[in-house]
């Protein structure tokens, strides 16, 4: 699993992290945007949360225009996120949960395109 944090925009608050990587074991890439909470034992406030089912996000341009409204990206990452997905691989299938978190995502699959690929998976 690959993660790159990015420099949050001018003006963000005090807080704030931006993280976008390749996750491997669910073939996905992902983006995260939260803000901690002023008060320790409140939760953070995502303000942007992508990748976190099996084949969520297949396209890294996906990733890029989301966290684009709340932090620098840099010049180059766009190629390092396929060089992340390329070295590491997509390791969904045949992974020991596969058949169980295959079968919950399913229903709640986005696109045609992430339903076959669990199907695809799952055989």
């Amino acid at each position: 699993m690959s993660s790159h944090t990015l420099t949050p925009l001018g003006g963000a608050p005090a807080g704030r992290t931006v993280r976008v990587g390749w996750d491997a074991p669910l073939a996905s890439f992902y983006a995260v945007v939260w803000d901690e909470p002023a008060d320790e034992d409140a939760e953070p406030d995502y303000l942007a949360f992508a990748g976190a089912a099996p084949y969520a996000v297949s396209e890294v341009d996906t990733v890029l225009e989301l966290v684009g409204p709340y932090a620098v990206v840099p010049e180059g990452l766009r190629v390092q996120l396929l060089n992340d997905r390329a070295t590491e691989g997509e390791r969904f299938k045949g992974r020991p949960a596969t058949e169980l978190v295959g079968k919950l995502a399913l229903p709640h699959a986005r696109t045609p395109r992430q339903a076959a690929a669990i199907r695809a998976a799952l055989r």
